[in-house]
């Protein structure tokens, strides 16, 4: 019941603001996609197919406003591109229709990545929408984290519905998400956003202790591998490393490690020795996906890596059939081809690039302290959650995941932001003041 009346307390709303404000409508949908309450709930709401009417609330009365897609920013023409590549490598698709599903669902995502470049016009709807982003993963992942505390160290062996759905996806979102809520955090400097603010904070910590629970050592060391990137790329590196460890050691001592979890972490270095399947298979599977991309220049088609692995596997059968690639970036390489691998790269590349320009504005001197604050912890924030996909999507096969691509939109608009010289409040005042300033 009380599932039921949080979602009708966000639905109604929220389609209230929709119908109003194309802004409010693009935060509502990507809430409703990445929260995922048809999942969440106790009631079948699918055949609502909620999803597609809040698409309709978002893209024809966009248009029918002249608000159109963005395709002049260098990242949004990188996503269009990559959903090309998709459309190329369908032509040899070994199982056409799987190809067609995923370019369905890539299409819309690259819409509404697009429809965010165009949308996110003022600071504070950056906010807002690294937020939304942000909070809508969290929120089952510090729910998580807390549940696993207070059970004395749970371990999840399932994941999150949709593109995260096992274990190691869940720890992978899961860090890609952390450093969006700690810059969410950290703009919300006004004292009636203490609590939120506090909220933010310690969701951070509960979903460290979520990515311990899932058990996934691609988990760990992206985990591990983002948080250094947070202390590099901190301006007081020493001052943060020795708050790191702090935190580190108290979360040692007072929250309970899952029993098994450090022998877990051990067989990263010594998987050859104990015969770890897992570790070795994937090795297997990342060259078969070079064998398929050597074969088909252009791929075999988007999700098709399964349908075509029996027809590539020289292991004849040795680690099974169908078998995943558990790979973003192989997945890419098998899937589109060289073109699609390098447009992958490419928008990584440049995504960083961005961002570390963004950063050296955020030193302005015509900049107010809440706009230095902005841009270089909404800089930070969205480099290391790249980081964290990078190095945790090595070990799982989501490239087509929603939360990268509206990281890379995000970034984009974060770009066009640090280029305008108007000065803004992070957050309006008021009520009235914050729905006036969606429009």
């Amino acid at each position: 019941m009380l599932r039921s009346l949080f979602v009708v307390a966000v639905m109604v709303p929220g389609v209230y603001f929709a119908l109003r404000n194309r802004f409010a409508a693009l935060l509502l949908y990507i809430w409703f996609g990445l929260f995922r309450p048809q999942d969440w709930l106790w009631i079948d709401v699918t055949d609502l197919r909620l999803s597609l009417l809040l698409g309709v609330m978002l893209v024809l009365p966009s248009f029918m406003g002249g608000i159109w897609p963005n395709l002049t920013h260098p990242l949004s023409v990188g996503t269009f591109a990559f959903l090309m590549t998709g459309l190329v490598a369908q032509f040899g698709a070994v199982d056409p229709d799987v190809g067609w599903e995923w370019i369905d669902f890539q299409t819309r995502l690259t819409l509404i990545s697009l429809m965010t470049v165009t949308l996110i016009t003022t600071r504070q709807r950056m906010v807002l929408a690294v937020a939304v982003v942000g909070g809508s993963l969290g929120f089952h992942a510090a729910k998580a984290g807390f549940a696993s505390m207070l059970g004395g160290g749970v371990r999840f062996y399932d994941g999150l519905a949709g593109a995260f759905p096992d274990n190691n996806g869940y720890a992978l979102v899961t860090v890609m998400v952390m450093p969006l809520l700690l810059a969410t955090a950290q703009n919300l400097t006004e004292a009636r956003w203490k609590w939120v603010r506090r909220g933010f904070y310690a969701a951070v910590g509960l979903c460290g202790i979520t990515v311990v629970s899932t058990f996934s050592r691609g988990g760990f060391l992206a985990l591990v591998v983002a948080m250094l990137a947070y202390i590099m790329l901190e301006r007081r590196r020493v001052g943060a490393l020795l708050g790191l460890a702090v935190f580190a050691g108290v979360a040692y001592l007072v929250v309970p490690v899952p029993q098994g979890y450090l022998d877990r972490l051990q067989t990263i270095q010594t998987y050859e020795e104990v015969d770890d399947e897992s570790a070795l298979s994937r090795l297997h599977f990342w060259r078969v996906a070079t064998v398929m991309a050597s074969n088909r220049a252009f791929g075999v088609g988007m999700r098709n890596f399964e349908a075509a692995y029996n027809q590539y596997d020289f292991s004849y059968g040795q680690f099974g059939v169908r078998r995943s690639v558990h790979s973003s970036h192989f997945q890419v390489l098998a899937e589109l081809g060289f073109p699609g691998a390098f447009i992958w790269i490419v928008m990584f590349a440049l995504a960083f690039a961005l961002g570390l320009r963004v950063r050296r504005r955020s030193r302005h001197p015509d900049l107010t302290p809440e706009e230095r604050r902005f841009y270089f912890t909404m800089a930070n924030g969205l480099m290391v959650s790249m980081v964290g996909f990078i190095v945790g999507g090595a070990f799982v096969a989501s490239a087509l995941n929603d939360v990268t691509w509206l990281t890379f939109a995000m970034m984009a608009s974060l770009d066009r932001l640090a280029h305008q010289p108007v000065s803004l409040p992070v957050l309006a005042p008021a009520r009235t003041q914050l729905a006036g300033r969606l429009s």
